[in-house]
């Protein structure tokens, strides 16, 4: 057997100056899932999230051209939008009137001289790329296309109906006061599937799971088998913050928001297959929501004893544990 691994120090799980550094060093630099596709499928449909404490809004210029911007005003730093969603003919800010095109380019600027360089003045652009018939954004102006960061999540992907096959149903927020990496690294593991979540391992064919780290895409694949016959499923927790689960007839994605050291937000999309009927789908998205409030409890009686300073490093099994052993060591990677 293979000798234990230490993991990470408690007091990663929350300082401020670690939290900081992650959030430049880690969530900046990678995509991040933003929405669905139809929601900016015309012109001037827009949608806005974060990535890294950074508010960015996405949108089709008039060419239907998918366009990310930083999410502020040129002049003064105002953000231009205030909602999740919506339609605009152009971006205004509610400040001091300056306008933009879809296309992010300065239309205007009241008092100034007209003949100020406008061209020097447009929205900070932000990468856009779509997979799946869902939007990812990027902060960092140089690294790799989006497939290449999903790495061998596109080829598992194919072996489930896509996004754009299915009908989506809802979306779900849920907050957790613990630190990002206390969330993913019970993510990572199925140690504790049979102890934190009986309903979830009574659902699945025992022995039947198959955990394996994926170096293509830094991600940790689970492969199940459901007791109902359903088909087999594929859950995966990529580094550094999304969760999807593909099954015969569903998609759920989470998006995992650090807001501070000790706190998060979880963000989840629900698609559906059309056939499958509106009880089922309240079902299945109880169940789903049941699962992530066991998760919720247990790492955050978990981030208490971090925080006491009596727990300075712990130990990771590889034989129960590659999985947060992986992610330990993507985060290890991302900062050294």
């Amino acid at each position: 057997m293979s000798s234990p691994v230490a993991s990470l120090p408690a007091d990663w799980y929350h300082r401020e100056d670690m939290f900081l550094r992650e959030r430049e060093q880690i969530f900046r630099k990678h995509w991040s899932f933003v929405a669905p596709a139809d929601l900016v499928d015309e012109p001037g449909r827009f949608v806005t999230a974060e990535i890294g404490g950074v508010s960015i809004v996405v949108c089709r210029d008039r060419n239907r051209t998918l366009r990310g911007f930083i999410n502020l005003c040129r002049h003064r730093a105002a953000p231009l939008c205030s909602t999740h969603t919506g339609r605009i003919a152009r971006f205004v800010c509610p400040y001091h009137a300056w306008c933009y095109a879809l296309d992010g380019t300065l239309l205007q600027a009241p008092g100034f001289d007209p003949g100020m360089d406008m061209a020097q003045h447009g929205l900070i652009p932000v990468r856009v790329e779509t997979w799946n018939h869902l939007v990812f954004a990027c902060l960092a102006t140089k690294g790799p296309a989006l497939q290449d960061w999903l790495g061998d999540i596109v080829d598992i992907a194919r072996n489930y109906p896509g996004v754009g096959q299915m009908e989506f149903e809802t979306i779900c927020s849920n907050q957790c006061p613990a630190n990002w990496k206390n969330y993913s690294d019970n993510s990572a593991e199925g140690y504790h599937l049979s102890s934190v979540h009986g309903e979830l391992d009574r659902s699945l064919v025992a022995g039947e799971t198959r955990i394996r780290a994926h170096e293509h895409g830094q991600f940790i694949g689970f492969e199940v088998a459901y007791k109902d016959g359903s088909g087999p499923g594929y859950w995966i927790c990529k580094f550094p913050g999304l969760l999807m689960h593909f099954s015969r007839n569903s998609i759920n994605i989470e998006v995992i928001r650090p807001q501070t050291p000790v706190s998060i937000e979880m963000h989840r999309w629900f698609w559906f297959l059309p056939e499958v009927t509106k009880r089922d789908r309240r079902e299945t998205i109880a169940f789903s929501s049941r699962v992530m409030e066991e998760d919720i409890g247990i790492c955050a009686r978990v981030q208490k004893n971090l925080e006491t300073g009596c727990h300075e490093t712990g130990i990771l099994s590889p034989q129960r544990e590659p999985g947060t052993i992986f992610f330990q060591s993507c985060v290890r990677n991302a900062l050294s």
